[in-house]
């Protein structure tokens, strides 16, 4: 009896730190992440780059034959492109870097987020690993970093693929553009009802997460608020792509989720139009994410056209 009501007690405890502290829930957010990375492979370190140390996920084997580095978005991590970079084979050296400002690579003020910032940061994270050449795959924020460095370095530049990417000014701007446009983010949060609405914002066919892990992800949106808004002013201002899309010599794929409410699929033909060896391809009933909403069939999507 004694035994059991001691089991009940750490069960009852147990059941209210879940239900009480986010914390708790972002600890086992960030302990998936971790887990997930190791089944798939992935090896973490910090390779230091000028005066940071950016965190990486990287997988490599002897067979392999080309170079993908995968760009997360605005607000994002490392994390969100596990499950698509599960679906690459061996044939392909994998690295996914956590992006100055995000995850695990810290935020300092007196960092530059331009899109050009961030594209010679993995130009020197290549020269770090000894990586000549590479394709570039991003999504949102990711995708515009991955256009720059396509028109910053063609020669280190195989392909690039963009999901659903940020640039271009659309001919119909999305929910979240025009709330931007009225002075608002959705990015910027303070509280769990607050992030509850983003997180909608952002898949349309999101993976299912238990809710003491969202309230532990609203609580580091809202403990790195000040740090977003200031990256935000930088990449959403600079390096934009309207006039510059022409630059892009390098063979790409634009992939778009028509349900996407951050940035409005109208955009993708703009993209198609402006680059001259372009594919695109629009999933249906899908998101602003579609390598999380759907990796499997994104991954399958990008690897024929890395393959072709």
């Amino acid at each position: 009896m004694r035994k059991f009501l001691v089991t009940l007690i750490v069960l009852v405890f147990a059941a209210w730190l879940i239900s009480l502290h986010p914390r708790v829930g972002l600890a086992v957010y960030d302990a998936v992440g971790a887990i997930e990375a190791k089944l798939y492979g992935f090896e973490k370190s910090f390779v230091r780059i000028d005066d940071m140390e950016m965190a990486v996920y990287e997988r490599n084997n002897v067979n392999a034959q080309e170079t993908v580095i995968l760009l997360h978005g605005y607000t994002a991590s490392k994390e969100l492109w596990l499950r698509f970079a599960n679906q690459l084979n061996e044939r392909y050296h994998v690295i996914i870097p956590d992006l100055a400002g995000h995850g695990e690579s810290g935020y300092f003020s007196g960092w530059s987020y331009r899109a050009s910032a961030q594209a010679d940061r993995i130009a020197q994270l290549m020269e770090t690993l000894d990586v000549k050449r590479a394709t570039i795959i991003g999504n949102s924020m990711g995708g515009l970093i991955a256009a720059n460095f396509a028109i910053m370095y063609p020669l280190k530049t195989n392909k690039i693929v963009v999901f659903n990417p940020a640039g271009v000014t659309p001919p119909e701007p999305s929910e979240t553009e025009q709330m931007f446009a009225r002075g608002e983010s959705p990015f910027e949060i303070d509280s769990t009802a607050e992030f509850t609405d983003f997180y909608e914002l952002t898949m349309a066919q999101p993976p299912f997460v238990p809710d003491f892990v969202l309230r532990g992800m609203a609580l580091r949106y809202s403990e790195r608020k000040s740090n977003y808004a200031h990256i935000a002013q930088d990449f959403r201002f600079h390096d934009q792509l309207d006039n510059r899309l022409g630059l892009i010599r390098v063979p790409t794929l634009i992939i778009w989720g028509d349900q996407d409410r951050i940035l409005s699929p109208s955009a993708a033909p703009v993209w198609q139009r402006g680059i001259r060896q372009s594919e695109l391809y629009i999933f249906k009933g899908i998101g602003h994410m579609p390598m999380v909403e759907v990796p499997q069939k994104a991954a399958q999507r990008v690897i024929e056209f890395l393959e072709n």
